[in-house]
């Protein structure tokens, strides 16, 4: 395939992505007009390569659909979560949510068979998560200092993700090339990730121009825990913009520098961003291949991986879209160059 082929199938890639998430807007007539503390957040992501360089390598593509309920929404069979919340974050549970996404990773030559040994190998990732969040109480009335999350994603690898199926009716829908080596990826395996993390509002500014301007900055730390991966990582994100306390950052794909699916809503907000983070990593089940077998596929994991990413977020009314570039450094010690994708999020509140 010449140079101009591809630009032409990831142009069109490109195209589609941005029509799914904007073709929401028109249901934004029919949504019911109910007070802002009873809405509840509904955030459609996607990720991909394509979004950014334009290249099928390494993680390829990411898609999630995900429900977050409003403060105070935590329903009773969650409410024994209380006692987390209560131990690590100082207040009870304020909301929950769940999402179910698919997750696509590839070797870079998906034209060889079998696929190459010393690339990424071939591996779906079909998965829930349920989480819940809580605010730090604030007796004053002022904004909280900090959220922190609580997430259980538990899923299946291997051929029943429907890895090979979803890019390959992607592909021949775009007119692109049939990857060829979907024999040689993970076989099926369930696993699981339990994972905690706290993002803090640390340093706030205002900008004295026309307009006014604010600034933050806002650290985060998180581990997880289990067979799909385990991981220490820490990282910050810089803003500026206009009511950037409207939410902690857009909504990602694990296990990105992520935000959350929640928003205030209300006036016109935007920001830019740009942020970091650092992952300490002990198990990649993408990368180290299947936990019970020895002889599937696999690569040799680098320890240390750092995410960068700038973007840029909008939200009126109940409406928010966010688009975010990030670039990944080599996770796997035969991987010649970084990694990087690009990711669009359209968040309703309803």
């Amino acid at each position: 395939m010449d140079r101009g082929q591809a630009d032409a199938r990831h142009h069109r890639l490109k195209c589609l992505a941005g029509a799914a998430l904007l073709s929401a807007f028109p249901s934004l007539a029919f949504a019911e007009d109910r007070p802002t503390e009873e809405k509840g957040v509904l955030s459609i992501v996607v990720e991909n390569d394509s979004l950014s360089s334009g290249a099928d390598r390494n993680y390829t593509s990411g898609v999630k659909i995900a429900y977050v309920s409003p403060s105070e929404g935590v329903p009773d069979w969650l409410q024994g979560t209380g006692g987390f919340t209560r131990a690590l974050s100082g207040s009870n549970p304020d909301y929950w949510g769940i999402a179910f996404g698919q997750s696509i990773f590839t070797p870079e030559d998906i034209n060889a068979v079998p696929a190459p040994a010393d690339q990424h190998p071939y591996a779906g990732w079909l998965y829930m998560q349920i989480l819940v969040g809580a605010v730090e109480d604030r007796s004053d009335g002022r904004a909280p200092r900090y959220m922190d999350t609580y997430e259980l994603e538990l899923g299946i690898v291997g051929p029943s993700a429907l890895g090979e199926e979803a890019q390959r009716g992607i592909h021949e829908f775009l007119g692109a090339p049939d990857p060829q080596g979907w024999d040689y990826q993970l076989e099926d395996e369930v696993a699981f990730a339990v994972s905690y993390e706290r993002r803090w509002r640390a340093l706030r500014a205002f900008v004295d121009v026309p307009g006014g301007l604010e600034f933050d900055l806002t650290p985060n730390a998180g581990v997880t825990l289990g067979t799909l991966r385990t991981e220490a990582r820490v990282g910050a994100t810089a803003r500026i913009g206009w009511r950037i306390d409207n939410d902690f950052g857009p909504p990602r794909v694990r296990p990105s520098l992520s935000g959350v699916e929640h928003f205030s809503g209300g006036p016109l907000s935007w920001q830019i961003f740009a942020g970091v983070q650092g992952r300490a990593v002990a198990r990649n089940l993408f990368l180290d291949g299947n936990t019970w077998r020895d002889d599937g596929p696999s690569v040799d994991r680098n320890p240390y991986v750092a995410d960068f990413q700038t973007g840029f977020s909008v939200s009126a009314g109940d409406w928010r879209l966010a688009y975010t570039y990030v670039w990944r450094t080599e996770e796997f010690e035969t991987q010649p160059t970084r990694q990087d994708f690009g990711a669009l999020a359209l968040s309703w509140r309803l």
